[in-house]
């Protein structure tokens, strides 16, 4: 039987479906093996080389070619947390491997609707997953059943875990002992891990946190004092404001536990929500251990920081925005630069008026400066001049975004060449139609018939996945062309009073425009990234 597209099918352009069974047959096919442990422990880190050996060896048995391991060290109740998992995910959707080997389902993922959905990617991607322990190919298995029944187990299999660390938890949690692995700043654990005692050289540091923040220090001189003299917060970081929040509203300095306060909920999308739960849940234990904070002072700096809570949403309720948040970005760590305010001092006392500033916080590391401050009303009228200067030179901004998405006069000969493209393609529909005809009329042997069409179809794929990408290419210069039009009769009649606009105003005519502005700390601009 002769193969025919019909014109209905073949001129919607569908992908071809590339069903897994295919390579059922096949030898030494490109598989990545997945292994996952929950932790870096010394033995979990030997069971991922036990893993490998393993894997390694039954590929090889079975005439399959192993070329790679990925290897996630995370929880496997989820796998959108797990970066070696997305890397072998993109490997089997652009065909670097064509199946996955894992050991067991329970190492790839304990939670049926992630498995699931796993499995269905690899699939969609022409991939298959084969489990070593269930003896399960997903190529033998096209209603999912198996697969639902392996990670159902799976699923109950850490239910049952989880609930017994649960209990052990809350049992440990009513005795007044600890749970933690990493005591709060300031405390370390007994001996025997059971309870907190105090940390003789963090000590000092927690007291000297809640003497000045009493005397009048804020948060963010806290830090920035903190990381001037080198110490380090309880996990080796540099300090920040939210870190010096978290410390001076933990109720562990008085002497308090308090265990199952929340939980984590998964939401539709996948994710992993922490919620509170009813304050009848709450497990919560005093004088559990030596306190380091008096209750009064705790109870004198909770009154500061709500005190401060409230006059902060007093003054944020104005009409006061930043212009610039969104699109300004630090030039030396590429991290987004905030708009942020502060008090000003008169002869060393705060008062009512406040100055603005953007502020990066240099929180990756690769910032000189542990914090970068710029005068908020100059970078705002810096880069409204900027954009001013562009639309008033409207050959100069064309040019620029064309060069930020690579479009030259090429794009003209692409555009012709689309067209005649279009125009073959509509003669090709013609000429498979002729060859039916003849066929039909029998002008044709069946071979004749075939042959022919199997030319034009070859010829009309080529064609098609050419201008698939003259399309691609050219949707980028059609969509940057509107958007200019569009900006430019917006900005016309404005350009000459544009510091005077509204900041609806402005902030729409910058965010039409911009995309990312990198900054020196010199104010002068490294780099503009136009939205295409």
């Amino acid at each position: 039987m002769y193969e025919y597209i019909p014109n209905h099918v073949a001129g919607r352009k569908l992908e071809r479906y590339h069903n897994p069974k295919e390579t059922l047959e096949m030898e030494f096919l490109d598989l990545g093996g997945y292994i996952r442990v929950s932790t870096p422990k010394q033995t979990q880190m030997t069971s991922i080389e036990n893993q490998k050996r393993y894997l390694y060896e039954w590929a090889e048995l079975n005439k399959y070619n192993l070329t790679k391991c990925y290897v996630d060290i995370k929880s496997g109740e989820y796998t959108y947390l797990r970066n070696e998992l997305k890397e072998l995910l993109e490997d089997v959707r652009n065909g670097v491997i064509r199946g996955v080997l894992v050991k067991e389902i329970s190492r790839t993922s304990r939670d049926v609707m992630d498995m699931l959905e796993l499995k269905r990617k690899i699939t969609h991607y022409g991939g298959f997953i084969i489990s070593l322990k269930e003896a399960y190919d997903s190529r033998k298995d096209d209603d999912e059943f198996l697969l639902i029944i392996y990670s159902g187990l799976a699923q109950k299999e850490r239910k049952t875990t989880a609930s017994r660390v649960k209990v052990t938890q809350i049992i440990k949690a009513k005795d007044g002992k600890t749970n933690v692995p990493l005591p709060a700043f300031g405390y370390k654990l007994s001996d025997d891990k059971q309870t907190l005692v105090i940390n003789e050289e963090t000590a000092p540091t927690l007291h000297f946190i809640f003497e000045k923040y009493i005397e009048g220090w804020g948060q963010l001189k806290l830090a920035k004092y903190l990381n001037k003299t080198g110490i380090k917060s309880r996990r080796g970081f540099n300090w920040s404001s939210n870190a010096i929040k978290t410390v001076l509203s933990n109720p562990i300095y008085i002497g308090t536990t308090i265990y199952n306060a929340t939980t984590l909920l998964r939401s539709p999308d996948g994710t992993q929500n922490r919620v509170i739960r009813p304050f009848e849940e709450w497990i919560v234990r005093e004088n559990t251990h030596e306190p380091l904070i008096t209750i009064e002072d705790f109870n004198k700096v909770q009154h500061i920081m709500n005190e401060k809570k409230e006059k902060d949403s007093k003054e944020w309720s104005c009409d006061r925005k930043y212009l610039a948040t969104g699109i300004l970005f630090c030039s030396t760590c590429y991290g987004k630069i905030f708009g942020s305010r502060y008090p000003k001092k008169s002869k060393g006392k705060k008062t009512n008026d406040f100055c603005y500033r953007y502020r990066c916080d240099g929180r990756n590391g690769k910032c000189i400066s542990p914090m970068k401050y710029w005068d908020m009303e100059r970078v705002d009228h810096m880069i409204l001049d900027i954009f001013r200067s562009l639309f008033e030179d409207s050959e100069r901004l064309t040019k620029a975004l064309k060069n930020q998405i690579h479009t030259t006069d090429e794009d003209l000969l692409i555009a012709e060449e689309r067209t005649s493209i279009k125009l073959r393609l509509e003669e090709l529909e013609k000429a498979v139609n002729r060859q039916y005809t003849a066929y039909e009329a029998e002008a044709l042997e069946l071979h004749e018939y075939k042959d022919r069409l199997a030319e034009l179809r070859e010829e009309k794929q080529r064609l098609i996945n050419r201008l698939d990408k003259i399309t691609e290419r050219l949707n980028k210069v059609d969509t940057l062309n509107e958007r200019l039009n569009r900006v430019f009769m917006q900005v016309r009649d404005k350009l000459d009073n544009i510091h005077d606009l509204t900041y609806e105003e402005k902030i729409s005519l910058l965010n039409a425009t911009f995309e990312k502005i990198f900054i020196n700390s010199d104010y002068s601009i490294k780099e503009i990234v136009f939205k295409t």
